[in-house]
């Protein structure tokens, strides 16, 4: 009786066991890449100097110089990262340090401890205690720099050309002077 359980093929109980080993792990929550975005990360001793274009969630951690565009997803920038140049993402979280403009379809939060010079361009905008921010602010949702940025952010991602970018600097920079410049540091 027990030899003939010792003696039978060890392929059947595999065979029997594996499948629903697998499909159990899928079904509690085994990430695949559909349900888990990826993310790109920029590390805190890399330094990057020129654009750009990623169709994924971006952290920066590093120094970067140059354009990202990231406009259907999430850009990150920690504590000690630091940017030079302009951001056009879906979502902007801002930690470190900012030289440039920050154009958000959805949403920016300029966290605490960061500094920011520059133009911010997006529909929603939260300033925490303790960030710095110099520069001018425009959440109007109809702005023509907002909608010629996300204009194809359902499409295909196209590359911003520094020609379009300078372009938009001098009407931003014309807008800014035009309208009310604003330095603004929150307080704890």
């Amino acid at each position: 009786m027990f030899n003939k359980a010792k003696n039978s093929p060890p392929d059947n109980k595999s065979a029997t066991l594996i499948p629903p080993d697998t499909r159990s792990s899928t079904k509690t929550g085994t990430p695949t890449t559909s349900a888990r975005p990826s993310l790109s990360v920029i590390g805190g001793h890399t330094q990057v100097e020129g654009d750009i274009n990623s169709d994924e969630d971006l952290t920066v951690e590093g120094r970067v110089s140059g354009i990202i565009t990231c406009k259907q997803h999430t850009v990150t920038l920690g504590a000690n990262g630091y940017i030079n140049g302009d951001v056009f993402a879906h979502t902007l979280h801002i930690s470190g340090e900012v030289t440039g403009n920050l154009v958000a379809h959805h949403r920016a939060t300029i966290h605490k401890g960061a500094q920011v010079s520059g133009t911010i361009v997006a529909p929603c905008l939260v300033l925490e205690d303790g960030s710095v921010f110099h520069g001018s602010i425009d959440m109007d949702p109809d702005n023509e720099v907002l909608k010629n940025a996300f204009a194809d952010a359902s499409g295909s991602m196209t590359k911003t050309t520094p020609k379009a970018t300078d372009e938009k600097r001098s009407t931003t920079s014309a807008n800014a002077s035009e309208h009310n410049t604003t330095e603004a540091k929150a307080n704890d």
